[in-house]
């Protein structure tokens, strides 16, 4: 089961601390900057046109600036996902972005239902864009991590559950944001 709403702001520190001692320990990656805010955004409806419990958290985005060897990526990318997994967060998005940016961008993507853990590192300095001074993006060379997840409050969960009981087998429709 998800985490409730209550346990996701100390679970994402948590996982991102984590993320970053080792990182610092296995790779010398320090210097951890805090790029944006987190925060919780409700949902709007529920797709069958009521109103929804449940709520999306995203963290504030974790970035360093560093230039990690193209050769250790896939490796760092590999740690990130050991320790998701001591969270159960153990399924991965195959899609790396390696097809469209191979040269200077590889994203690792763990997810358990709604909840994700991304962990991107870059090197612009290796994208023709970039070189051509066409890149707008502001770090350059780097890691960043991002938590997000969609779960209930605690408090919620039994009407949740006493909601979508009728539904139970029934295909979702489609997100809207009619509601």
């Amino acid at each position: 089961m998800l985490p409730d709403a209550e346990e996701v702001e100390a679970r994402a520190d948590e996982l991102i601390a984590e993320v970053q001692d080792t990182l610092e320990s296995e790779y010398g990656i320090t210097g951890w900057t805090v790029e944006n805010e987190s925060g919780w955004y409700p949902q709007e409806g529920n797709g069958y046109g009521g109103k929804s419990l449940l709520t999306a958290y995203n963290s504030a985005s974790h970035e360093v600036n560093v230039t990690i060897p193209i050769e250790q990526w896939d490796a760092v990318i590999d740690t990130v996902r050991e320790i998701a997994e001591r969270y159960e967060i153990t399924d991965q998005v195959r899609d790396t972005y390696f097809e469209e940016y191979p040269e200077w961008m590889r994203v690792g993507s763990f997810y358990r239902g709604t909840e994700f853990f991304d962990v991107t590192i870059q090197d612009e300095t290796l994208n023709p864009d970039y070189q051509a001074g066409e890149s707008d993006d502001g770090l350059v060379a780097g890691v960043s991590l991002f938590y997000g997840i969609t779960t209930i409050s605690e408090t919620d969960r039994a009407e949740f559950i006493r909601r979508a009981a009728p539904f139970a087998g029934i295909k979702m429709p489609e997100s809207t944001t009619s509601d």
